[in-house]
């Protein structure tokens, strides 16, 4: 990628081998070869026009991935102080831009009254991030809730999308490589009781209670089994507060994994397959990471 040339056209700033520890919610990890903040939608699409031979890495919040201490090939398109902007028709009907986080989102549908993303509230990243794997929890999930996708490809070219047009599941969505989210739409039902914004405050103190909130964590590291917590079989492995290196399980949910200062990528890394391996010894129970594992182990 000719970088010079490049820069020239973009208003955003693209700049090379950034370390990623400020990007991620585990604040660790290598450096990315290139790095990308656009300044809005039509700086990304000149990018994706004129970058078609190297790889692409989109990154929200950071908060559901772990990048390695190898660091990125290719160049990450960071979007957390981007596509941060959103449209209502005051009748239901929200587009939300891929870079907006879930808690924003939660919040500004529940103060019009309008009711089903308050559980957004307790999922740590961006729209985009939540989009690609069905984030969910206090029983809901995303896409129960989407109505249609706008999606940027590798090209820089755009297309919306309906929902029936994607497969989903548990912490899954079936994409085709090289399409990215950078937006949807969500077509909503007023609340009649009028408590969202209580829900969200009962949500939160929830999660107060119960999570390690305001260490850093990616939050939840697996997957529920059908019918088990997972929080519950790494516990019940007396796995709580194990620790290898500077990556340890916590002591108030297990399914959290925190970093202590200079903790390494491979040091969670390592304590993943720990856990997975101890599981399955005495449950007989494989768990499957939600986190996405980005880059190259040194």
């Amino acid at each position: 990628m000719n970088i010079k040339s490049i820069k020239k056209i973009l208003k955003g700033r693209i700049r090379e081998n950034v370390c990623m520890k400020e990007y991620n919610t585990w604040k660790i990890g290598g450096s990315a070869q290139y790095f990308f903040e656009p300044s809005n939608l039509d700086d990304l699409k000149k990018f994706l026009e004129n970058s078609s031979n190297i790889d692409i890495i989109f990154l929200g919040n950071g908060s559901n991935v772990l990048i390695r201490d190898g660091g990125i090939n290719g160049c990450v398109v960071s979007l957390k102080n981007t596509l941060n902007n959103y449209t209502s028709n005051k009748k239901g009907k929200y587009i939300f831009e891929a870079g907006f986080s879930c808690m924003k989102i939660a919040q500004i549908t529940a103060k019009d009254n309008y009711g089903g993303l308050e559980f957004l509230c307790g999922i740590p990243g961006s729209l985009g991030g939540a989009l690609a794997m069905n984030a969910g929890c206090y029983g809901g999930n995303i896409w129960d809730y989407v109505n249609k996708v706008i999606m940027i490809n590798k090209n820089g070219n755009l297309v919306t999308k309906n929902k029936r047009e994607f497969k989903y599941g548990y912490r899954n969505l079936e994409l085709e490589d090289n399409n990215f989210f950078i937006g949807a739409t969500f077509n909503l039902q007023e609340n009649q009781l009028k408590n969202s914004l209580d829900i969200i405050k009962e949500y939160l103190k929830d999660r107060r209670s119960k999570q390690p909130t305001g260490l850093p964590s990616c939050g939840s590291v697996f997957k529920n089994p059908e019918n088990y917590h997972a929080a519950n079989l790494i516990e019940s492995s007396g796995l709580k507060n194990y620790k290898i290196g500077k990556a340890y399980i916590s002591d108030k949910h297990a399914n959290f994994i925190i970093t202590e200062p200079s903790a390494s990528s491979s040091d969670v890394e390592d304590l993943i397959e720990f856990i997975q391996k101890t599981v399955f010894e005495n449950k007989n129970i494989f768990l499957e990471t939600e986190v996405k594992f980005i880059g190259i182990k040194k």
